[in-house]
């Protein structure tokens, strides 16, 4: 038996076979899309001794460090909302 057969009879049985011959559903695979906003990666340049402190306190904190910058960059925006205010009215057509 060459390789050719065996790949023929695994193919024509259990989960090859359900895959292989499966009509695709209407709408798509997998979960539908979400609606809500999805984070964006981004890559940040920090000290190494400065990460390593917000390493540990993300530890101690049982949170990751994404979590901690998201919170310290949402507090940011909250503090200098004025200033988005601004920059908005700069920016408006006229």
């Amino acid at each position: 038996m060459g390789l050719a057969d065996r790949e023929a009879k695994r193919a024509g049985r259990g989960v090859v076979a359900s895959i292989l011959h499966t009509e695709p559903v209407a709408g798509g695979k997998g979960r539908p899309k979400s609606v809500r906003e999805t984070k964006q990666r981004i890559s940040l340049a920090v000290l190494p001794s400065l990460y390593e402190s917000v390493k540990k306190v993300a530890f101690v904190e049982r949170r990751s460090i994404s979590q901690l910058v998201a919170q310290l960059l949402e507090q940011y925006v909250q503090e200098n909302g004025k200033k988005l205010e601004d920059y908005e009215k700069m920016n408006r057509d006229p």
